[in-house]
């Protein structure tokens, strides 16, 4: 998949060189922290070089085991083990080709590149939850860390919980390499029973990781168990819409196809997230759709704003062309199948749901901890 492309391995560069300037950057001295290099996006040759990057997996036996262990979720209800078969290969990805963000925001103007839009959107929620020296926050789902690394500048204690042990390897090993292991943390754990004290932490913000989790209450009522009175919890995430129709076949097989390459559970809608926050304990206080606020430019903006980026996703002759190299032996069995289930096939998805107007990336959900158990 095509998420991100920021280079987290250029962090820590020269001392004293000027941070990139984002509008939701606190200004405590001028500078970032920890300063980066201002990189371009560029899906297409990330394209190629996913290509690449394959030739070695045996596609066919991760295909096979995907296949039985999604079946096994859905008769099961847990997706536990299929998630975290899918992370075991794309967490890699993610980190080498798009800097370990795993999800999308509509960009302030044309053009902008999204690095710079992903860290724009991360701050932008930090400063939501007025993080600082005197604060602890729990990042839920936190990947490799690419949105820790993005807010370490507000100087507050970070604290990531992942179901996947080698995201966790990867994303403390980079903290380590940058300095930052006082100060970010990740920790390999069930989000429906974390190994925190009760009111452990001052905020919380869950991006694009409530969709992986089937019960969505059990989830909250732990979340408002470590969170102290009062603290803000922010959701950023996919979002099945009130315009999906479980009854027009193109609605269910765009997201059902999405659900499928990911290991995901069914889609959440805007209410259940909200009832299921209000059952456990927490009010939702703050809404912002980042669409509207940045001039109604889609969240999938990343792909669906190059032509030709889309047509190497969905066209015929790329797909041609990668089994001719599976014949010749420079790209692995399967691999044609991989793609359009797991890379092309999923962003096609995406942005097809975007535009249908069944799927939503981009609203900001704040909730606050309110103690009090809401029949909503």
């Amino acid at each position: 998949m095509f998420f991100s492309n920021l280079d987290t391995h250029s962090w820590a560069n020269k001392k004293g060189q000027e941070a990139t300037t984002f509008d939701f950057l606190p200004e405590k001295s001028g500078r970032s922290l920890f300063p980066t290099q201002k990189m371009s996006i560029n899906m297409n040759a990330n394209f190629l070089k996913l290509l690449t990057h394959f030739r070695r997996h045996d596609l066919t036996n991760f295909k096979t085991e995907h296949d039985v262990l999604y079946k096994k979720a859905l008769e099961t209800g847990d997706h536990l083990e299929v998630t975290t078969h899918y992370y075991s290969v794309m967490s890699k990805v993610i980190d080498d080709y798009f800097g370990g963000n795993f999800h999308f925001v509509p960009p302030k103007f044309d053009g902008q590149p999204l690095e710079e839009a992903l860290k724009s959107l991360h701050q932008h929620i930090a400063a939501k939850l007025e993080l600082n020296e005197n604060v602890h926050c729990l990042d839920i789902g936190c990947g490799i860390g690419g949105v820790m690394l993005d807010i370490a500048d507000f100087g507050a204690k970070l604290t990531g919980v992942t179901i996947a042990p080698n995201e966790a390897e990867i994303g403390n090993e980079k903290f380590a390499a940058l300095g930052l292991s006082n100060k970010c943390k990740i920790v390999a754990a069930d989000c429906h029973k974390m190994p925190f004290e009760d009111s452990a932490f001052d905020v919380a913000y869950a991006i694009y990781s409530l969709k992986y989790i089937p019960n969505l209450e059990k989830v909250m009522e732990e979340i408002q168990r470590v969170l102290k009175p009062g603290g803000k919890f922010i959701v950023y995430d996919l979002i099945k819409t009130n315009d999906y129709d479980k009854d027009n076949q193109l609605h269910f097989e765009t997201l059902h196809h999405l659900e499928y390459a990911c290991g995901m559970p069914s889609l959440h809608t805007q209410s259940e997230i909200e009832k299921s926050a209000s059952r456990s304990g927490m009010a939702l206080i703050e809404q912002e759709n980042l669409e509207e606020t940045f001039g109604n430019r889609a969240f999938h903006y990343c792909f669906s704003a190059s032509p030709f980026f889309m047509w190497l996703v969905t066209s015929s002759v790329i797909d041609h062309t990668i089994r001719l190299a599976e014949i010749m032996r420079i790209l692995p069995a399967g691999f044609k199948q991989f793609n359009r289930t797991f890379l092309c096939g999923t962003v096609n998805s995406i942005v097809e749901g975007g535009r249908m107007g069944i799927l939503s990336g981009a609203d900001i959900l704040v909730f606050e901890k309110t103690g009090k158990n809401n029949n909503f």
